[in-house]
């Protein structure tokens, strides 16, 4: 005999409102789910965050978070944007490196940009940098076919590392990877080169095409109108059995002896359901479990630690580069070596609003990113920038915005290996982009699996998207640049220990 609670619909919590949340929504779509969705925050999104700036008599929603994507890698996530009918503009992923003084400067907009001034052609120091960037983009990859190496407590080799081992210069270092590490994984520079991993770094580098940009161009692209038109989509495409619950907070859940879960909201609020998804970051998730966290939870979910990272909306050209050819779309500014500290006044902020960051900040350009006209051309607000974990505080703020961002470490790149161990959880589940590198199109595909699990599929959603870790390049072309490369290589390693023992010679005397 049936009885009646049998008949009634499966119920699902869905604890968190970012990307990876939203997906899980998304995916049980099509199921007889009564699904209930709950965030912390008075809107969803997460990092998809835009933000209304007014000037000049008109309004723009501008992205102060979630800002690119491309086809290429992001392919489920511009499939759920195009289901829901959102477009994308193309855009200008172009990237600057300056230290705060201006004393070093390069943007990669055009040739002249990059190379700063005239008189840098004929200093070695450019042509180091030059060489190493072909260097890097052509041997980087080796690194897939070496035996794993470990450096002080069985950690993975560290990119810092990795660029000591091989002789690169520190003007590479300084102002190319590193600043391009820090920049979308939102770090400090002195952390990503102590503590991201140099294999999955250029394993990233490679399946994005990031080591190809000379032969292939990535198409970015970014949401006219703000990424909030993706959101507001979804929404408005609701099942009428799935229910958002904005602004509450779930402080913990709790495994009950009859196989449901409950959660318990900050206003004390209980209620069961038949399976719970922690859409959340890893360490969120570990103080919701509290005392009901299993050893396999505690080990995996442990291992993964995030960054907090300041973002503030503002019109202060100061804190672009100084040389105008150096302001791109993404600008990058290092506290310059010969800057004292004291030179920078504290940042202002409003409470809560406290950074990892210290000596390095981005500024996005959103007049670029997102097409929004520039200052004198018709329908523009104004000067419309976004700075990351600034230095000195903008003027002309308009708004401040505190994210949290997954670090990527030998500890969590290791843990990653073990996720499957968190399916043991039996009716709780975990999605989040940092069971990935940390980006959006990570955190959908984390969210999309979690919910085909739920209805009883396990496929991968992955497995249309695997790309090579290494682009086909012509043969003859690519041992022509290695053995060019190569031999240069030596040379400079003969220069350079040549004059280090004329230096130690002459110290003898």
């Amino acid at each position: 005999m049936t009885t009646r609670h049998s008949r009634l619909p499966k119920r699902v919590a869905i604890v968190g409102g970012g990307i990876s949340g939203i997906a899980c929504l998304w995916g049980l779509r099509d199921s007889d789910y009564e699904v209930h969705l709950y965030e912390a925050e008075d809107r969803l999104g997460g990092h998809a965050n835009s933000v209304p700036f007014h000037g000049n008599g008109t309004v723009r929603d501008v992205d102060t978070g979630f800002v690119i994507l491309n086809e290429e890698s992001y392919p489920h996530f511009g499939a759920f944007i195009k289901a829901h009918g959102v477009d994308t503009i193309a855009t200008d992923m172009s990237f600057s490196v300056s230290d705060s003084d201006g004393f070093r400067q390069w943007g990669s907009a055009s040739f002249w940009g990059f190379v700063g001034c005239f008189s840098n052609l004929f200093r070695p120091w450019f042509w180091r940098l030059v060489f190493d960037i072909v260097r890097f983009n052509y041997f980087a990859t080796d690194i897939v076919h070496e035996k794993p190496k470990c450096g002080k407590s069985d950690e993975l080799e560290s990119i810092g590392e990795y660029l000591t081992r091989q002789q690169y210069s520190p003007q590479f270092k300084r102002y190319y990877l590193i600043p391009m590490v820090a920049a979308p994984w939102c770090l400090d520079p002195e952390e990503a080169a102590r503590t991201f991993p140099a294999e999955t770094l250029i394993r990233f580098m490679s399946r994005h095409r990031l080591l190809d940009t000379l032969t292939h161009k990535l198409q970015w692209r970014s949401f006219g109108n703000g990424s909030k038109t993706y959101i507001d989509a979804f929404v408005r495409g609701l099942q009428k059995e799935h229910h958002l619950h904005l602004g509450i907070t779930v402080q913990r859940i709790t495994r009950n002896p009859d196989s449901r879960v409950s959660i318990i909201t900050g206003t004390g609020v209980e209620e069961s359901f038949d399976h719970v998804v922690l859409a959340v970051h890893a360490e969120i998730a570990l103080q919701m479990l509290g005392d009901e966290v299993s050893a396999e939870e505690d080990d995996v979910l442990g291992a993964f630690e995030t960054s907090r990272t300041v973002c503030v909306l503002h019109s202060d050209e100061t804190v672009l580069p100084k040389r105008p050819s150096a302001r791109v779309s993404w600008n990058c500014i290092l506290r310059s070596p010969h800057s004292c500290r004291d030179d920078f006044h504290s940042v202002t902020r409003p409470p809560r609003m406290t950074s990892d960051g210290s000596g390095f900040s981005v500024t996005y350009d959103m007049n670029r990113l997102q097409a929004i006209p520039s200052p004198g051309e018709e329908g523009s607000p104004g000067r419309v920038l976004v700075t990351m974990n600034p230095m000195t505080a903008p003027c002309q703020a308009r708004s401040w915005h505190l994210y949290h961002h997954p670090k990527i470490t030998s500890k969590s790149v290791q843990a990653l290996k073990r996720l499957h161990l968190l399916k043991s959880g039996g009716n709780v589940s975990f999605a989040g982009a940092w069971m990935g590198y940390g980006f959006h199109e990570d955190g959908f595909v984390a969210g999309l699996q979690v919910a085909k699990e739920i209805i009883g599929g396990d496929r991968d959603p992955l497995a249309d998207a695997r790309t090579t870790e290494e682009e086909w390049r012509p043969t003859w072309i690519l041992y022509l640049v290695r053995g060019i490369v190569r031999v240069v290589q030596g040379l400079i390693a003969w220069r350079e220990n040549g004059i280090a023992l004329v230096g130690r010679a002459g110290s003898l005397k």
